[in-house]
């Protein structure tokens, strides 16, 4: 799914890989729903998109299920769709229960999941393959987990690039590397 024109959720739009992953989507042309606990940090991402009629920005505790439950009437009201969600900040689960009916209901659509970047590689390569069986998303959502091993803005880069190839798991940092060579892209 390419994102020009496609409405995304990005959780813990505030925090490092968040914000990386708002404003390069936005530089692609995505509407962004940039959600985050912290207003300040929210307002920093704000100040640093160059489109600013492509955001909209939320203040939530992604942990707090009542204010998840929030989220979705706001952002459609806003761009009357949700074509993929973006979870950058901690515990998925009612972010995952909250957004994956109205992913369903899309013709496609992607949820990404950013794992801890501490995780070991080969625990971080086990969830990543177990996590789109765990979600049961259905024919029609992408589903991926990103453990991030790189600067914020490659990971941004490459996630949005695997959304683009529709990929059931995004390589990053050391990852993406190793395969460049192997189909010798490096």
């Amino acid at each position: 799914m390419r994102v020009a024109g496609k409405t995304l959720v990005v959780t813990g739009a505030g925090s490092e890989f968040g914000r990386a992953v708002t404003l390069e989507a936005i530089r692609r042309g995505a509407r962004v729903a940039a959600v985050d606990a912290d207003p300040e940090a929210l307002t920093e991402t704000a100040r640093q998109v160059v489109a600013p009629l492509l955001l909209s920005t939320h203040v939530a505790d992604v942990t707090e299920p009542a204010q998840v439950e929030a989220l979705p009437p706001a952002v459609i009201e806003r761009w009357n769709a949700i074509d993929g969600v973006i979870h950058c900040a901690g515990a998925g689960e009612p972010v995952i229960r909250t957004f994956l009916p109205l992913l369903r209901a899309r013709q496609e659509a992607h949820l990404v999941s950013l794992g801890d970047a501490a995780t070991a590689p080969d625990a971080a390569r086990v969830a990543a393959r177990r996590f789109p069986r765990d979600v049961q998303a259905g024919e029609n959502v992408h589903v991926a987990m990103v453990f991030p091993a790189s600067t914020p803005y490659r990971v941004a880069r490459d996630l949005l690039d695997g959304m683009t190839r529709d990929s059931y798991r995004v390589l990053v940092g050391s990852d993406v590397r190793l395969m460049d060579r192997i189909l010798g892209r490096a």
